[in-house]
Parts: C-alpha cells; structure tokens; sequence
C-alpha cells in the first residue's frame, strides 16, 4: 500500500475517544444511563440496553461491568421512586422484589458482555 493512502493525522474513532477522556467518558455514561432507564420503563429489554450502553464508554471490560452494575442500581432507585408512597409495602412483596431486584442487577450485567465483544 502506497504512503499516500494512508492518513496518519486521523481522527481516533468516536468510541475510543469517549473511552480515553474522562470527561467525555462522563458525560456519554450519563446519557447512556438516562436512554436505558427510559427504555427500562417501556420494557424489561431496556435494562440489557442499559448494561450495554453503559459498559461500552468505559475504558476496560471489568469498568464496563461496575458501569452497568450502577446502571441496573439507577434503574432500581428510579423503579423505588416511581412507586411512590407505596414503597412502604415493598419489602412484603418479597416473591416480587426479589424478581425485579435480580432482573435490575443481572439484565444489566448480561447486557455487559457487549463490551468484551467490542
């Protein structure tokens, strides 16, 4: 391949950009956070975009698992505010709780494997 082709002054990707500057990083947590608790609140299927969403700005695979941990954990508080003055009953739902306890934190963590994919 001849020297001419090939563009050493290249922009990074978008991707690896966001995944090296932290306040880039930050900013694109924050809205990958926000889009997947919106789409968590039409479907289950948005907790997985969240965990995915979230863990592909963070830097190395493991960050992307802690990113979408805290992603399931803001879909938790958003579902225990959304609630309301009902919240007081909760903890005697167990069966129930227990559901979308595990499905806040597991769906996220599954959909945290896309970050070992890309």
């Amino acid at each position: 391949m001849s020297d001419d082709l090939r563009n050493d002054s290249a922009a990074p990707p978008p991707l690896a950009r966001v995944r090296g500057e932290p306040r880039a990083r930050a900013v694109a947590l924050a809205v990958a956070v926000a889009l997947g608790v919106a789409l968590a609140s039409v479907h289950w299927i948005g907790l997985v975009a969240a965990g995915a969403l979230a863990s592909l700005v963070a830097p190395t695979v493991r960050r992307g698992g802690g990113y979408a941990f805290a992603a399931g954990a803001v879909a938790l508080v958003a579902f225990a505010v959304s609630v309301g003055p009902a919240a007081g009953s909760l903890p005697e739902m167990r069966p129930v709780i227990y559901v979308a306890v595990a499905a806040a934190v597991g769906l996220p963590l599954l959909g945290s494997l896309a970050r070992a994919v890309i």
